[in-house]
């Protein structure tokens, strides 16, 4: 069934599949609360990372299922151009992610708070790259991959199904309302849905999902490294935070994709992809 609508009606396979996946972490999350509650656990002593971490490894076993029912979970073990050529094809993200890291690490470490114990860091930096895996497997693997297929390889097919995922990306998180202040979240959707559009481009690019994996694990590190390191801030407090600066983003990653996606690369595209597109 899941075929058939994938070939039949690409775009709404796109969004059932988006729902499926932001509901696994819906449904994981009252999972593990009732098995926390029915064993008394002491809920502020609780590693949320450890939690978050746990809904996304749900949430990309369902992903991973999606793939196998549609006979695409061979992309995971495409190389494409190969993982260290690709982070080429990635260096203006990958650039970003150093210079993120290296002014919080600088300017940002709070003077009066010691760093978390050990495992607490090594659950935050675990968590954040299952993130990575479970977000880039549906919204590339599955969202993009499906859209390129259906537009075809042509310039004008490519730039649809980038900006088509990266909204369809932006829009998954709305689920953040139900935790922090809505304007922050809108930001957040802008600089999500500039971001996806970029990660599709370097994904058409190269060929291999473990890339872009890669950049979206860093990147979430980078931008909240102070709080797992020290637990001065969670993640809804920091999207709260976000303000009209925020807008900046949709130039800051959109304009790459020019340089990407223009016409003399578009046979890198075609070599990797031409067999799966639409004809």
């Amino acid at each position: 069934m899941l075929k058939r609508l994938r070939n039949a009606h690409p775009v709404l396979f796109c969004i059932l599949v988006e729902v499926l996946f932001l509901g696994s972490l819906f449904v994981s999350d009252l999972v593990f609360t009732f098995v926390l509650l029915f064993a008394r656990a002491d809920f502020s002593a609780l590693d949320g990372y450890l939690y978050s971490g746990l809904q996304e490894l749900v949430g990309t076993l369902v992903v991973v299922l999606v793939l196998q029912k549609t006979g695409r979970l061979g992309l995971l073990r495409r190389r494409g151009s190969g993982f260290f050529n690709g982070l080429l094809v990635g260096m203006y993200p990958l650039v970003m992610i150093g210079y993120s890291l290296a002014g919080s690490l600088m300017f940002e470490r709070p003077d009066d708070r010691a760093l978390l114990p050990l495992p607490r860091i090594l659950s935050f930096l675990v968590s954040m790259m299952l993130v990575g895996v479970a977000e880039e497997f549906v919204f590339r693997g599955v969202v993009a991959q499906t859209l390129l297929e259906h537009y075809g390889t042509s310039r004008g097919g490519i730039w649809k199904a980038c900006l088509v995922s990266g909204v369809l990306f932006g829009a998954a998180h709305l689920t953040n309302l139900l935790g922090s202040a809505p304007f922050g979240v809108l930001m957040q959707c802008l600089f999500a849905a500039s971001l996806g559009s970029l990660f599709a481009a370097i994904y058409f690019r190269t060929g291999n999902i473990w890339v872009t994996v890669f950049l979206h694990g860093m990147m979430d590190i980078s931008s909240m490294i102070i709080g797992g390191m020290y637990g001065t801030v969670t993640m809804a407090e920091s999207v709260s935070s976000y303000d009209s600066s925020m807008l900046i983003s949709v130039a800051v990653y959109l304009i790459p994709m020019l340089f990407l996606l223009r016409r003399k690369k578009l046979p890198e595209v075609q070599l990797y992809w031409n067999a799966y597109a639409k004809k």
